[in-house]
């Protein structure tokens, strides 16, 4: 199946990810409806933005918790760019 001009790419929903938060208010308006859309039909795209939802949860918990892989890994592959 050929995508639209409008869909989005998990790779491009994580990086707004990354600079904007989970909160999609926080978004560039034109960003926010593919973001549904991917978010409507990509599991990973909802693991993602559940996870960076809890971030600031985790922060204040005590013991510190040891960070998911998946997390780690994202950190380090734009370390590395």
């Amino acid at each position: 199946m050929a995508k639209s001009e409008g869909d989005m790419t998990i790779e491009q929903f994580e990086e707004l990810l990354d600079q904007h938060g989970p909160d999609l208010r926080n978004w560039p308006e034109e960003q926010v409806a593919p973001a549904l859309a991917l978010l409507s039909i990509s599991q990973d795209a909802q693991d993602s933005l559940r996870l960076a939802a809890s971030i600031p949860k985790l922060a204040k918990a005590s013991p510190a918790p040891k960070a998911p892989a998946s997390l780690v890994n994202r950190i380090m592959t734009k370390v590395k760019k």
